[in-house]
């Protein structure tokens, strides 16, 4: 998931940056504005599961991969998360059967926090004994995917 992220959030970033370091801009901003590295960062992650495996994703994720998020909302990297499932049927297309609403700190601990990959993998230590089941299951939670995407979503600036 993270590695998906990462290219959205880096031209998002940039964006970002290209704003607050105009001459123009940066003496119109008051200097308590928030930099964009301090901002935190949304992430809409969407799963579209093939038909008759939505139980068994759902079931795989809230055993591996969830516990694996809460511990990094315990380090701070995670400001909040949120699991949604659509009340009704939508259309081939843009159907999705699961959206995971994420708040990161800032872009960093979204996408390239060093601190991030090391909190992860001690965690990952210390949750999941046995690493290989880990990996087998993770890797039959991804095969019961026919799509995933990730959105960046901000409010809209005031």
């Amino acid at each position: 998931m993270k590695a998906s992220i990462k290219l959205v959030l880096v031209c998002a970033a940039a964006g970002l940056g290209v704003l607050t370091t105009s001459p123009v801009l940066a003496q119109s901003l008051p200097s308590s504005a928030p930099r964009p590295k301090d901002v935190p960062a949304k992430i809409e992650s969407y799963y579209r599961v093939r038909w008759g495996s939505l139980k068994d994703f759902v079931a795989l994720y809230e055993k591996n991969h969830k516990p694996l998020l809460e511990e990094m909302r315990k380090e701070g990297f995670i400001l909040a998360m949120k699991t949604e499932y659509p009340f009704t049927h939508i259309a081939g297309g843009p159907r999705w059967d699961v959206r995971v609403t994420i708040t990161y700190r800032d872009g960093a601990a979204a996408i390239n926090d060093p601190a991030w990959e090391t909190r992860w993998a001690e965690a990952r230590k210390r949750l999941f004994k046995d690493a290989a089941l880990l990996d087998e299951e993770e890797a039959k939670r991804f095969s019961l995917l026919e799509d995933h995407w990730d959105v960046v979503v901000s409010d809209y600036p005031e």
